[in-house]
């Protein structure tokens, strides 16, 4: 008795979808098929915090607390600090400073830049999602400068244009910080 009532079930539920089949034939139209979900913006940020992560953004834009290279968490990805000199220039040399925001080498002097969405002295004012992936494949900044070594943006050029979208995303999502990266180091002048 179980066993007919086995084959009976299978039956129905045979019948079902070839009828549902013929149904959707006869009515011309096509089955849906639903594309992957695209990624949140939450989901794009968290991403982009770990591709800038592993990407070593930090070492170089991010000032620091220490000669431990404490990251300063309060200026996350700030550029290079007011406070911090480019290094001195040395024949056929490449120098950096100690919290590695600013180089010396046969290029010239080069400074970690402000990634943060700050409009007048960040990312904010200058780059869109676009110009911003254009910049990481060509090496050319939006208003035609090069990018300048130690930028290793020939290797992150090799993303792919998600993760790059992940990248700004999570650039434009941190807390604005105002720093003129190429102003002068103030100097301390001693009071008599």
């Amino acid at each position: 008795m179980a066993q007919k009532k086995t084959v009976k079930t299978a039956f129905f539920v045979l019948l079902t979808a070839c009828l549902t089949t013929i149904a959707l034939a006869l009515s011309g139209a096509e089955p849906t098929v639903s594309a992957a979900p695209r990624p949140t913006t939450l989901d794009q940020v968290a991403r982009g915090k770990y591709l800038v992560t592993i990407a070593a953004c930090h070492d170089c834009h991010s000032p620091k607390l220490d000669d431990r290279m404490t990251i300063d968490n309060t200026r996350l990805l700030s550029g290079r600090p007011v406070t911090t000199f480019p290094p001195m220039q040395g024949a056929g040399e490449i120098r950096a400073s100690l919290d590695l925001t600013a180089w010396a080498g046969p290029w010239g002097n080069s400074y970690a830049a402000n990634l943060t969405p700050d409009r007048e002295t960040g990312l904010g004012g200058r780059y869109t999602e676009a110009s911003f992936i254009r910049t990481m494949r060509t090496g050319i900044k939006p208003e035609g400068e090069t990018l300048a070594p130690p930028m290793p943006w020939t290797v992150y050029r090799n993303m792919t244009d998600e993760d790059l979208k992940a990248v700004y995303a999570y650039l434009s999502s941190l807390t604005p910080v105002h720093n003129v990266v190429r102003a002068a180091p103030r100097i301390e002048v001693a009071r008599r």
